[in-house]
């Protein structure tokens, strides 16, 4: 049995961010699915291992790589791009170097978008890229009625109540602005933010803000008419409880809260990126919005008519069935570990 080496160097993670997002969906349950095949995966593994898998590029995966007695495989995976983070230039020009000096070392990158793979093919051209799709337990994220009372019962949320819903941490990037300003904009709605901010350490979070672009939002700027949540485990049952998800994030590699939207049966109103149309529709599965009218306009297009929200809904949760089962990830993953280990 091979052993995988997954690096995602815990204790700094731990230390920079408390929004741990796909770290703790994404990568456990690609871990279950392949412990049950020819693989056994370890985390932050010093040595022992057969294949390095680099999910996050921080210290310790710069260490590995670049450990000049290795005779192991390494893979990166691209899930992040310099636009991930909300910084300027200098800051993006640093992250652009540290991503590449990684990656470079890699005998493949792994990308969860064509978007994502576009970038790494401009970063590091003639370098094997593959683009895999992020996949999620679907029938874990699938609607539940039972859920949607008790979540609704915990927050005080009415049974008459309509709720629109964004799952993420609080910045611009991931369009907290708009959010509130659609919000203001339909008061009779009930607006959830179902996250917070990235970090309770006072330092971090004044570094994060020095190098943000046009300052960032934190909790004090949110409204009263907005619930914010906080991070919470049971996304599911959040997502249950919402009548419309709208998810106006400026930039994703692919966008894993809107998966699992998409696969709870939430009718999604998203902004119109390209990386969004690559397993997303206007008009079929989603409705999109590139400005503050659009969405204006998009939310209530879905407020007012139930049809409509029932069938975006639908087609959404068989775009998610079709684009990201965890199974169908898993098993390519795995293939890829075999032909490297070959």
């Amino acid at each position: 049995m091979s052993v995988i080496n997954f690096v995602i160097d815990e204790l700094t993670v731990n230390r920079l961010t408390k929004n741990m997002g796909w770290l703790e969906t994404y990568i456990p349950e690609v871990a279950t699915r392949l412990e049950g095949t020819d693989f056994s995966v370890v985390y932050d593994q010093e040595a022992g291992f057969d294949l390095l898998h680099i999910h996050m590029p921080l210290r310790l995966a710069y260490r590995l790589s670049n450990n000049g007695d290795h005779n192991y495989p390494i893979i990166y995976h691209g899930h992040a791009t310099e636009d991930s983070f909300s910084v300027g230039r200098g800051a993006k020009y640093s992250l652009r170097i540290w991503f590449k000096k990684i990656a470079s070392k890699s005998n493949i990158i792994l990308c969860p978008s064509r978007s994502a793979e576009d970038y790494f093919r401009t970063l590091l051209p003639g370098h094997t890229i593959e683009q895999l799709n992020y996949g999620i337990n679907l029938a874990k994220y699938s609607f539940s009625e039972e859920s949607c009372i008790s979540f609704r019962e915990q927050y005080g949320i009415k049974d008459n109540e309509l709720v629109v819903s964004c799952v993420g941490g609080i910045s611009r990037r991931k369009g907290i602005d708009d959010f509130i300003n659609i919000s203001k904009r339909n008061p009779e709605l009930k607006f959830m933010w179902v996250g917070g901010e990235y970090t309770d350490n006072t330092g971090i979070d004044i570094f994060y803000k020095m190098f943000a672009r046009q300052g960032d939002i934190s909790l004090k700027d949110l409204p009263d008419t907005i619930l914010v949540t906080g991070y919470i485990k049971d996304i599911p049952a959040a997502l249950s409880a919402s009548n419309i998800f709208f998810f106006p994030s400026r930039h994703e590699t692919q966008g894993l809260a809107l998966i699992e939207a998409a696969a709870n049966g939430r009718p999604i109103i998203t902004r119109d990126l390209p990386v969004f149309r690559e397993w997303l529709t206007p008009g079929k599965d989603c409705l999109m919005g590139g400005s503050e009218e659009e969405f204006d306009s998009c939310i209530r297009q879905l407020a007012n008519d139930k049809e409509l929200r029932h069938r975006l809904g639908r087609e959404a949760r068989n775009s998610a069935e079709k684009y990201h089962d965890i199974n169908k990830t898993s098993q390519r993953l795995g293939q890829i570990y075999q032909e490297l280990l070959d």
